[in-house]
């Protein structure tokens, strides 16, 4: 199995096809922290062939720095439908996110895990925002 592409966004959805919004931000500004995010979505997309096909257990974690959870980890189940033989089809996850609250400046990352095995890891950033000049 392998990881088509996985990112944070402001919206989107999965069905068919990904549709998402604002793709890829990777540092939310902070005028003081702990900071709540109002919302945000997961997405990835998975590659499976008939052998790795079928319904999987995944993992999403998100942790800071220090490898803390800042929230709890949300778990699921995903359906890769099994492709006919010699093709591979895929798998999507677009996973909203609401009100998650950073404690403090720095590095985080969301972990993505199937069966056990990361298969993604997103960085994410929470920076001082910048102080307006007051020309």
């Amino acid at each position: 199995m392998q990881v088509d592409f996985a990112f944070i966004c402001d919206y989107a959805e999965a069905t068919n096809k990904v549709n998402a919004l604002g793709i890829g931000f990777d540092t939310i500004m902070a005028g003081r922290v702990p900071v709540r995010h109002p919302n945000f979505f997961l997405v990835i997309q998975l590659r499976a062939n008939v052998v790795e096909a079928g319904e999987k257990n995944f993992e999403v974690h998100l942790i800071d720095e220090d490898g803390k959870e800042i929230i709890p980890s949300v778990k699921g189940k995903l359906n890769i439908p099994r492709p006919p033989a010699g093709t591979e089809s895929t798998g999507r996850i677009a996973m909203r996110f609401d009100g998650v609250e950073f404690p403090r400046y720095g590095a985080y990352s969301m972990h993505v895990l199937v069966e056990g095995h990361e298969m993604a890891r997103i960085p994410l950033r929470v920076a001082q925002a910048p102080v307006p000049s007051q020309n």
